[in-house]
């Protein structure tokens, strides 16, 4: 495996090939504070340890692993050493990504590519770009459609945010979608209850969380305010946001942007403008992206 370290001075990125992930994300030089959760070294690369990993080419998990596409039954693969029942967060983060060729900013921006070309489902293309800047961390992930047929894409970022015993999270939705028993979306809420509504800003509730929300226009903004002053600022344009944390205390949440709300492959048949999914016709492409940043408050 290959690793790359970016730094300015103040902040300090680790990016790993395998899975395109990232190992490593701190703030402060002399006693860095963890942006996000570090690598949990347990002998394996298993992107799901990392800090953030890359869902492509479909976010989190489809109802029974399969989904109708112009009158075709796609049946998703299954990696039965990451889960037995589902394609869970496709498999960019499962595959080797390379570096592409150094640019004059060396130490601040990385770009990675990957291709992959799953068996009766998709042939495309990604590349990631990570860029360092004084105060905040941009990444841009970009995916091709490169098989002969057009094909339903959704992307993502899954990173788990350090937390606090005291950290405040704040942003506002305009619905949410809560979990059934097999970690799929139940029916869209407008309303939203009150131990997952952060709007206000509150504290982290010790309840597992595994919801997703639907956001305004303007996409992601969100707030971490942690009680030793550091405060980290997450945005996107994308408005679909996954949230995860087990249950009880974690040091850990993850704040997952998404371009595709949970299992919307089985709602194809619906009209196009009420679908996330981004139909792509051969050789084309779309992409997310997603800002980190980090002041003192």
């Amino acid at each position: 495996m290959a690793i790359h370290t970016l730094e300015n001075g103040r902040l300090k990125v680790v990016i790993n090939e395998m899975g395109g992930v990232i190992d490593l994300f701190t703030y402060g030089d002399e006693h860095p504070f963890d942006i996000l959760r570090p690598r949990i070294h347990d002998g394996t690369n298993f992107a799901g340890n990392s800090s953030l990993f890359p869902m492509l080419p479909m976010v989190n998990r489809i109802r029974d692993n399969q989904f109708d596409w112009q009158g075709l039954r796609v049946v998703l693969p299954i990696n039965e050493s990451v889960d037995s029942h589902f394609f869970l967060h496709g498999n960019g983060w499962l595959t080797q990504w390379q570096c592409q060729a150094n640019t004059e900013c060396e130490h601040t921006v990385l770009k990675l590519a990957m291709a992959s070309n799953i068996e009766g489902v998709c042939h495309y293309e990604a590349e990631q770009t990570y860029k360092l800047e004084e105060d905040r961390l941009t990444i841009t992930l970009c995916l091709t459609n490169i098989d002969d047929e057009v094909f339903p894409f959704g992307m993502g970022f899954h990173p788990f945010f350090h937390c606090l015993p005291d950290t405040l999270i704040k942003f506002s939705a305009q619905g949410i979608w809560l979990e059934d028993v097999h970690y799929l979306p139940t029916d869209f809420m407008e309303h939203i209850p009150d131990v997952f509504n952060f709007g206000q800003g509150k504290t982290i509730p010790t309840v597992w969380i595994n919801n997703g929300y639907y956001l305004a226009e303007d996409g992601v903004n969100i707030i971490l305010k942690h009680p030793n002053r550091v405060a980290v600022v997450v945005t996107s344009p994308c408005r679909y946001l996954q949230v995860y944390k087990p249950t009880g205390y974690s040091d850990f949440l993850c704040l997952e942007p998404q371009s595709q709300s949970v299992n919307s492959h089985k709602t194809l048949y619906l009209d196009d403008s009420s679908n996330s999914l981004s139909i792509l016709a051969p050789h084309h492409s779309m992409h997310i992206v997603m800002t980190i940043k980090v002041h003192e408050w």
